[in-house]
């Protein structure tokens, strides 16, 4: 199995700084990280799920104000 060489200072104090929060090695920390960042993606509604429910709310939105009630007395 390949290794991770993290060679950029600011992400070293990055996973040093959540190491320390959890408790846990950096290694660990960059491991929550990385799954917390996968399962945060997976759960992210598609394109085409937003764009259908942004559908069906203009639609019934639309429906309500397409009808346009002429001033009284101009009937």
């Amino acid at each position: 199995m390949g290794k991770l060489s993290i060679r950029d200072e600011s992400v070293n104090d990055l996973a040093e700084t959540l190491a320390e929060m959890l408790g846990v090695t950096k290694t660990e920390a960059v491991r929550q990280a990385i799954q917390n960042e996968i399962e945060r993606i997976r759960s992210m509604p598609t394109i085409e799920d937003q764009i259908a429910a942004l559908q069906e709310r203009v639609k019934n939105y639309g429906f309500k104000s397409v009808h346009i009630v002429p001033p009284k007395g101009k009937r």
